[in-house]
């Protein structure tokens, strides 16, 4: 079972360089809940379960809906508003709820 997550943040760049930069960042807790960034797109950014052996172990994540995008804003006064959103496994869900990680 997954719990859902949400985490609201803003960044001083425009929306462009603070997906470039939050692109790099996450990378490392991405992989620490299970996920890798499987898509970008102009504004956000999509990560899913890795695939991997056994493949009914990778499968089971993905039908679980284990998931996460990041959404980049423009933000009311300047810089960029983030949303981070998803959901993981109960044992990754503090790690994932949690902004500073």
């Amino acid at each position: 079972m997954v719990n859902t997550f949400k985490v609201e943040l803003s960044m001083r760049e425009a929306p462009g360089e603070a997906q470039a930069r939050a692109a790099d960042a996450l990378t490392d807790p991405a992989r620490r809940i299970g996920l890798h960034l499987s898509k970008t797109a102009e504004g956000e950014l999509d990560y899913k379960p890795r695939i991997k052996w056994p493949l009914a172990v990778s499968l089971w994540h993905r039908l679980n809906g284990e998931q996460m995008t990041v959404k980049f804003e423009p933000g009311a006064e300047g810089g960029t508003h983030v949303t981070i959103s998803g959901a993981v496994p109960k044992d990754k869900h503090a790690m994932a709820a949690d902004p500073e990680t």
